[in-house]
């Protein structure tokens, strides 16, 4: 009797034809192919994902700043907005409904969402960074969560049109058209990002003027705005190791002068805000 598919192989194509993919059960050490005469084959790492980009694609964030953001998250600082959107994907994603993370990073929403409750989602996690995906994968399978993670760019998923429930984007560049091709009719994205006073805390150690965040540039035109919320809390991070992580985390990491950047080297604790704007868009039938 043939096993079913998941929703994630029924959705899954191929980068290179666009054709459906199959799991070749006879392989050990676990490959996809396609076309059914495995005309394009894609071998699983030992961690468990698939490098379903161009062979040319490069990009993406490096091992050493992939482990500081696990560190990071790791240590509960944004629990916060984890707890936000694990509450937005069971008000409206369908119980077994397929999710798809893209911009994953190193997968701590991703094994959240798959952990969180008695919901049964398919989640599946997409990232242009080979260090994240390898990270998530290692991750999902050492907490024993059931997620598929592949390497491939949120504006070229590998996924038929019309195939996925939901998409969650996370401190991530929003692909509208992308995600409006892979969502089903009436299916939603979810959007988290920083909200405007989002570590204001971090960039008064830094700077003597500051300012608050701006609203995001790439918020989707073309779908309908169905909630919009902001989640604020204040965080103490403690050790100089763990600030320097979150700083990394930050686009000030890469505009702020040595200079500046001394001032966090004298802290061993950093109160800040963190604030989250969440919304939920869901595509137009």
């Amino acid at each position: 009797m043939e096993i079913p598919k998941s929703l994630y192989m029924q959705a899954l194509r191929c980068p290179v034809c666009g054709a459906a993919m199959e799991k070749d059960m006879a392989s050990g050490a676990g490959r996809l192919y396609c076309c059914g005469q495995r005309v394009h084959t894609f071998d699983m790492a030992r961690s468990g994902y698939v490098h379903l980009a161009p062979r040319h694609s490069g990009g993406g964030d490096a091992r050493a700043a992939v482990r500081a953001r696990t560190a990071f998250l790791s240590a509960g600082y944004y629990a916060v907005a984890a707890k936000a959107l694990c509450a937005l994907t069971a008000r409206y994603v369908p119980k077994t409904g397929l999710i798809v993370d893209a911009g994953c990073g190193e997968g701590y929403y991703t094994n959240r969402l798959a952990a969180s409750g008695e919901r049964q989602y398919e989640l599946c996690g997409f990232d242009l960074s080979r260090d994240a995906v390898d990270a998530a994968a290692k991750g999902a399978r050492r907490e024993g969560i059931d997620a598929q993670f592949a390497v491939a760019s949120l504006f070229e998923l590998p996924l038929a049109e019309a195939s996925v429930d939901a998409v969650v984007n996370i401190f991530a560049p929003c692909a509208e058209a992308e995600f409006c091709r892979v969502l089903k009719p009436g299916g939603v994205l979810i959007l988290l990002g920083a909200g405007e006073r989002h570590l204001l805390g971090l960039k008064q150690a830094l700077y003597d003027e500051t300012y608050e965040n701006a609203q995001r540039a790439d918020l989707p035109a073309g779908m309908a705005l169905v909630e919009h919320q902001v989640v604020r809390d204040e965080i103490e991070v403690v050790g100089q190791e763990q600030i320097e992580h979150l700083f990394s985390m930050t686009p000030y990491y890469w505009r702020t002068s040595p200079q500046d950047k001394q001032k966090l080297s004298q802290l061993e604790r950093l109160v800040t805000e963190i604030e989250f704007d969440c919304r939920v868009y869901r595509k137009i039938q």
